[in-house]
């Protein structure tokens, strides 16, 4: 594992968003809302990119239907660039290695599981970069190229819900948040020159038409693996290990 040492800065900016946690219930209790409810930040954008392609399909707008297209695509490469980062760089939350320093938010009892089970105190999990940052910023920035002004809105709604949580309960670094949008930029941009996808896209919006119920039904499920961060891949693993253990 290679060792990624953080800048002085990123600790200060750190600190200085985490000081004003545990002050307010209100505070505390929405920005961890937008930590760990999967349902609030990361499925309002995969709303967004379903709300493209049912547009694509009652106007008949192939463009519209590549566009989401486009988009898993490049949440395929950059989540694949992410996790290659993640199992080479050893890089701790700030939460675990200024644990003493991080204050801890005020929790009623609907936060206290939500604090407790989330992803908040896992020390296994790297920092570097941030993976889901990276998928959001990825769905904002595909959701920019086909329309900007609600590309615009979802940068800002990532970083309210993506962002300033991570920097509040010291789970990330600003580095950590920077790489991991600017990765989502780039696998965009890659995405977007490769001009064998538009030829798979026709393929692909061809059969889905040919078999809507099958290609919808697993479209569905796609879309809700995404909203949950691909959790469920994440973890069939050590599950299946845990059955033949």
């Amino acid at each position: 594992m290679i060792d990624f040492p953080h800048l002085d800065l990123d600790i200060k900016t750190v600190l200085f968003f985490n000081q004003f946690c545990g002050k307010s219930t209100f505070w505390d209790t929405l920005l961890l809302i937008f930590l760990s409810v999967d349902a609030i930040r990361t499925a309002i954008l995969v709303a967004l990119t379903v709300g493209i392609w049912e547009f694509g399909r009652a106007k008949k707008n192939i463009q519209a239907r590549k566009r989401v297209i486009a988009i898993l695509f490049s949440i395929v490469l950059s989540l694949g660039i992410i996790e290659i980062m993640n199992a080479v760089i050893d890089s701790k939350r700030p939460i675990v290695t200024y644990e003493t320093q991080i204050k801890e938010p005020i929790r009623s009892y609907n936060t206290k599981q939500l604090w407790k089970d989330g992803w908040v105190r896992n020390a296994k999990h790297g920092s570097f970069p941030s993976d889901t940052v990276a998928l959001l910023g990825t769905i904002a920035c595909g959701l920019f190229f086909w329309r900007k002004s609600i590309g615009i809105i979802a940068f800002l709604f990532v970083l309210f819900g993506g962002i300033i949580p991570r920097l509040y309960f010291g789970l990330h670094y600003p580095s950590d948040m920077l790489i991991g949008v600017l990765i989502a930029v780039l696998a965009t941009f890659v995405v977007e020159k490769l001009k064998f996808l538009d030829i798979l896209g026709n393929s692909l919006i061809n059969t889905y038409d040919k078999y809507p119920y099958i290609f919808g039904t697993l479209g569905f499920y796609l879309m809700y693996i995404i909203a949950d961060k691909f959790i469920l891949l994440r973890q069939l693993p050590l599950w299946i290990k845990a059955m033949f253990q």
